[in-house]
């Protein structure tokens, strides 16, 4: 697992903001559960109930960065924001996509040293490794950079 002075030290701030976009959603791990469709509303976002789009979207949100409308926000919609790069080229901050049950069906916020931080089914939000296993074989490359 990545460290915080690790992720810290290389994290990605969005406008004005003194914490940094990965590490925002750390108060979450272990005191979330996923609910596919939930965190788009303040009763969900209080009792860390999100989905892996919502989950994205609070964080960014976090660090005053706008993704839109939380009602509408999806894998499908979080797709066309920021700019895309090279799988070479990933840095913490940028937003990392899945091909789960179905094409860019999960996304993330990838934190570095091979790791993501999202909301996933199994665990709630979680730092996850996606140089192995499921997250590797499902890894699509799209990335997507919001903050420069």
């Amino acid at each position: 697992m990545a460290t915080a002075e690790a992720i810290k030290s290389e994290a990605v701030y969005g406008d004005g903001s003194n914490v940094p976009v990965v590490e925002v959603g750390n108060k979450w791990i272990g005191n979330s559960v996923y609910v596919f469709g939930g965190g788009r509303n303040q009763s969900d976002i209080a009792r860390g109930r999100f989905d892996c789009s919502s989950f994205v979207h609070w964080a960014f949100n976090q660090v005053g960065v706008n993704l839109g409308p939380l009602t509408g926000t999806s894998t499908e919609t979080l797709k066309h924001k920021g700019t895309a790069v090279s799988v070479s080229e990933m840095k913490p901050g940028d937003i990392v996509f899945f091909d789960t049950y179905k094409i860019d069906g999960h996304v993330g916020i990838y934190v570095g040293d091979g790791k993501f931080i999202g909301a996933q089914s199994s665990t709630g939000v979680a730092i996850a490794d996606m140089t192995t296993g499921y997250w590797k074989k499902t890894f699509n490359g799209r990335v997507k950079r919001i903050i420069n």
